[in-house]
């Protein structure tokens, strides 16, 4: 079929699958592999591909390259190989921009061999504890870490899926396909270049958040948490300023009290559904001296 016995509807019809194909994806509605399957069903059985253009991707030889690179790196991933490689190759005498050199390093060669994700997934979490063990921010070596694994993805032919498939395409296009280093040849020296860019600046550019933990740690002391009195609590009767004191707080502690709208609903004016700290009273179990200064978690916490 020619350019111009094309029906005029085809454009238009191929364009509104691929919009639906992207508010799919984008919103996950199905899997990928679910979303992309239907629409080349639709496109496919609405006559736009032939049975030969519908199945052309099945026999393309970067796409089955893939396919068994996933077995490759799914057993790498369960023989830990490259975790165990990891975890000698940072040190624990290490600077910053020594550490980030190294991590680089090993992700740029490694990820020439690997698909990028699994290297991503394996490192991330032996960097972020190498890190906090060093105490060191670890978004200063994550952002290098993933773009040091896409370089490295240029070293090889089957670095990326991408130079698989275009391997393939060329290689049905008639063209001579790509050298397992053919791309090394440009990947290379523009791996070197991003390696020294990101260890030469990357420490000075890069943010150097904490993280959630250390947050908690420094900060603790400005956080607000919530406690739910339950009915086994032991203190009872107790105005809320001595049940505090009972307990070890300063009722400057104490913001907000917060009671079941059953509780709310027996009370006769705005002023006794809302009663000051002094008068609020809370449950306690019977025969405990509320003057022992007794330390008790009769309080169930929540959050």
């Amino acid at each position: 079929m020619s350019v111009h016995d094309v029906p005029a509807w085809h454009p238009w019809f191929v364009c509104g699958v691929i919009f639906l194909l992207f508010i799919s994806l984008v919103t996950s509605f199905k899997p990928p592999e679910i979303t992309a399957f239907t629409a080349l069903m639709v496109l496919w059985n609405a006559g736009i591909l032939d049975s030969k253009q519908a199945t052309s991707g099945y026999t393309n030889s970067g796409v089955l390259s893939v396919g068994v690179l996933f077995v490759v790196i799914q057993a790498v991933e369960r023989s830990q190989i490259a975790a165990k490689l990891a975890r000698h190759v940072f040190g624990m005498q290490t600077g910053v921009r020594l550490g980030l050199l190294r991590l680089c390093c090993f992700c740029f060669v490694i990820s020439g061999f690997l698909n990028n994700t699994p290297v991503v997934a394996l490192l991330t979490p032996i960097t972020r504890d190498w890190a906090r063990a060093r105490g060191f921010s670890p978004s200063t070596f994550l952002i290098p870490l993933s773009y040091s694994t896409i370089m490295g993805g240029l070293l090889t032919t089957v670095g990326t899926s991408t130079n698989l498939v275009v391997s393939g395409l060329a290689d049905d296009a008639g063209l001579p396909p790509f050298g397992f280093f053919d791309i090394g040849l440009i990947g290379l020296p523009c791996g070197v270049i991003g390696v020294a860019y990101l260890v030469l600046f990357g420490p000075l550019l890069l943010p150097k958040s904490t993280g959630l933990f250390r947050f908690l740690k420094n900060r603790g002391d400005e956080l607000i948490t919530e406690v739910q009195v339950t009915s086994s609590f032991k203190y009872k009767n107790q105005p809320v300023a001595r049940m505090l004191a009972m307990l070890g707080f300063h009722v400057d502690v104490l913001v907000k009290i917060r009671r079941p709208k059953k509780y709310k609903n027996r009370e006769a004016s705005a002023d006794e559904a809302n009663p000051a700290p002094d008068d609020v009273k809370v449950n306690i179990e019977e025969g405990t001296e509320p003057g022992n200064g007794e330390q008790d978690n009769g309080g169930g916490a929540g959050g």
